[in-house]
């Protein structure tokens, strides 16, 4: 359907510079998107930059729309918006009890349908429990930065600063003009435990939406729970193929964060995924799962899976 529209919009707005009235903003932001395209000489695409960003994020709201529409049939939690889950950027912080609470339920936590039983810590290394149940190394300070929406030319170190200062001092922030392991760039806290609270947040600075990871010197042999990790040469190679990988675990849980690693070795794709609630990843983990034409492993996010490749 959307390849008819487009077709026949690609012929439209080759004739008119002014987009015909709609109340559908896929449909709206891709006829600027052609109007903009028929105007444009051999391959100045620059002046197009505008118009992609603006399509890109009426198509992420299209998808998020559909996703909604479909699954009539599940929880509240699992019906919310990409735009609920981007907003949802506040945190409690846990108490002592609440940790002790979870320490409890972890050293008698069952096997679940899959086989996997998730690890603790057994070396006598200091650990910081987060509140989304993760064990961190006490002595890092540092999360990575990953793009959830917007563009990279839209980031500006002062925003980001300000927008994540609420967890604590940032003593130290770097934004790369390009992704390095799917981060564009790394914030550091005065505290380990504003690190620890910052972790597995969706932030906005101002147009764009930011996922916070640990970096991977930081993983250990330990999974990181609320996370999952997929790797294929088949998986989504479009340009949108984050936002597939979000629609599709939204029916599992609520998806905090869709980060590109790159290419591992025969070329496979490889992905993050991150969920609010870690109990979502921790039942996928040991699964398959079909994505389009692709049926992938579903795989734990560690030292041994992710390390420092």
């Amino acid at each position: 359907t959307k390849l008819i529209l487009l077709d026949s919009l690609l012929q439209e707005s080759m004739g008119s510079l002014v987009p015909p009235p709609t109340s559908d903003h896929f449909t709206s932001e891709l006829c600027l998107f052609l109007s903009a395209l028929s105007t444009t000489r051999g391959t100045e695409f620059d002046s197009l930059a505008s118009q992609l960003v603006g399509l890109r994020e009426a198509l992420l709201e299209e998808a998020a729309r559909e996703t909604d529409e479909s699954e009539n049939d599940t929880s509240e939690d699992d019906r919310e918006t990409v735009e609920e889950t981007l907003s949802d950027s506040s945190t409690e912080r846990d108490t002592e009890e609440e940790k002790s609470d979870f320490l409890a339920e972890e050293n008698t936590r069952p096997t679940n349908e899959s086989g996997y039983t998730r690890p603790r810590p057994t070396n006598g290394s200091s650990y910081t429990v987060t509140t989304n149940g993760s064990f961190v190394s006490s002595n890092n300070h540092r999360v990575m930065l990953s793009l959830q929406r917007g563009a990279r030319w839209e980031l500006e170190k002062r925003l980001v600063t300000q927008a994540f200062s609420h967890f604590g001092k940032v003593v130290r922030a770097r934004l790369y003009e390009k992704p390095v392991s799917g981060s564009w760039g790394f914030l550091e806290f005065r505290t380990t435990q504003s690190a620890a609270e910052a972790l597995n947040q969706v932030v906005r600075a101002g147009n764009c939406w930011l996922h916070t990871t640990l970096p991977h010197s930081c993983l250990t042999q330990l999974p990181v729970p609320h996370q999952i990790l997929l790797e294929s040469r088949y998986l989504p190679q479009v340009w949108e193929k984050e936002i597939v990988l979000r629609s599709f675990f939204s029916k599992f849980g609520v998806v905090s964060g869709v980060t590109m690693l790159g290419f591992g070795q025969q070329r496979m794709q490889r992905f993050i995924i991150s969920f609010k609630d870690s109990s979502v990843a921790q039942e996928l983990i040991g699964t398959t799962v079909k994505i389009l034409t692709c049926t992938v492993l579903v795989k734990e996010v560690s030292a041994s899976t992710v390390g420092e490749r």
